[in-house]
């Protein structure tokens, strides 16, 4: 069983959580658990035409993920950490030293 927090995941990555599907169709795929090959399922949503960019990126985070969770997990965290806004001056000295 593995366990992947893929809402957090996406909202990380995309700014929102609507890519956690596609993160864990990409995952399934991945593992063997869609018996689709990964370009066909990209295919698929280049010709369904929403969102094709961010779509076909969860995916591959997706596959990432299923490969190299801890990987996909520490790009996650840095990128909070840069997102994240200091808390006081210290913080911006420290930060910038």
């Amino acid at each position: 069983m593995r366990f992947f927090d893929a809402a957090s995941a996406a909202k990380a990555l995309f700014g929102n959580a609507i890519g956690a599907n596609m993160l864990l169709l990409g995952m399934a795929c991945q593992l063997g658990g869609i018996p689709l090959s990964p370009a066909s399922i990209e295919r698929a949503i280049e010709l369904n035409g929403e969102a094709v960019a961010m779509n076909i990126a969860a995916f591959r985070w997706g596959r990432r993920a299923a490969h190299d969770p801890d990987f996909v997990r520490k790009q996650i965290a840095g990128q909070a950490k840069a997102d994240k806004l200091p808390d006081n001056l210290d913080d911006v000295i420290g930060r910038r030293r």
